[in-house]
C-alpha cells in the first residue's frame, strides 16, 4: 500500500477503485441501486469498495427485465386483448395493466438483500 504525506505531515493511504467500465443500468438495476443506497448503505459501500456494485445491479436488472418480458408475454397470450387497430386505447390500457402485473412479481427480488 502506498501513502501520501499531507501538509501537516500525516501519511494518508492512497486508495483508489479499480478501473472498470460502467455497465448499462436499466430501470430495474437503477431501482436496485437506489434501494441499496437508501436502505443498505453498509452493503452498498462494501460492494462499491469491492468494485462489484454496478456489475451486480446490472446483472439483477437484466434478470428482472427477462422475467418481466417472459411474464408479460405469457399474460398477453392468456388475456383477451382488443384489436390494436380498431381500439388502440383499450389495447394500451390492458397492456399497461399486464405490465404492472408482471412488474409486481419482480419487485421483491429487487428489494431483498
Amino acid at each position: 500500500m502506498t501513502y501520501t504525506k499531507n501538509r501537516e505531515g500525516y501519511l494518508i493511504p492512497s486508495l483508489s477503485l479499480p478501473n472498470q467500465p460502467n455497465p448499462y443500468l436499466n430501470r430495474y438495476a437503477r431501482l436496485r441501486l437506489e434501494y441499496l443506497e437508501q436502505n443498505e448503505p453498509t452493503l452498498c459501500d462494501q460492494l462499491m469498495l469491492e468494485g462489484t456494485l454496478l456489475t451486480s445491479c446490472s446483472r439483477i436488472g437484466r434478470t428482472a427485465q427477462r422475467m418481466v418480458d417472459k411474464t408479460l408475454h405469457a399474460l398477453m397470450q392468456t388475456t383477451q386483448m382488443p384489436d390494436r387497430r380498431t381500439n388502440p386505447l383499450g389495447w394500451t390500457q390492458i397492456a399497461n395493466s399486464l405490465k404492472k402485473q408482471a412488474e409486481e412479481t419482480i419487485f421483491p427480488m429487487l428489494y431483498e438483500v
